[in-house]
């Protein structure tokens, strides 16, 4: 019995996708947390740099989650 025919090159595309996006997913959401501990913890100007690049951590996060719930809804057929 044949379950299905799936070809390498379509492998090694999920393991090298899914590893990138698992890296960069997970890196975006670390400067989140970093972002946040080094504005609670900081003062003056450099305050707002903390959570300047919190926020820009934050958006990149939700911008990379959205489009992978989009990419599985479409693709599923």
């Amino acid at each position: 019995m044949i379950l299905g025919v799936v070809e390498l090159g379509q492998i090694f595309e999920v393991i090298w996708v899914s590893l990138v996006c698992g890296v960069g997913i997970t890196a975006a959401f670390s400067f989140v947390v970093l972002g946040l501990a080094r504005y609670v913890d900081s003062h003056g100007g450099v305050r707002l740099a903390w959570g300047a690049m919190a926020l820009t951590a934050f958006a990149i996060f939700v911008a990379g989650v959205v489009l992978a719930v989009q990419i599985m809804l479409t693709k599923g057929g």
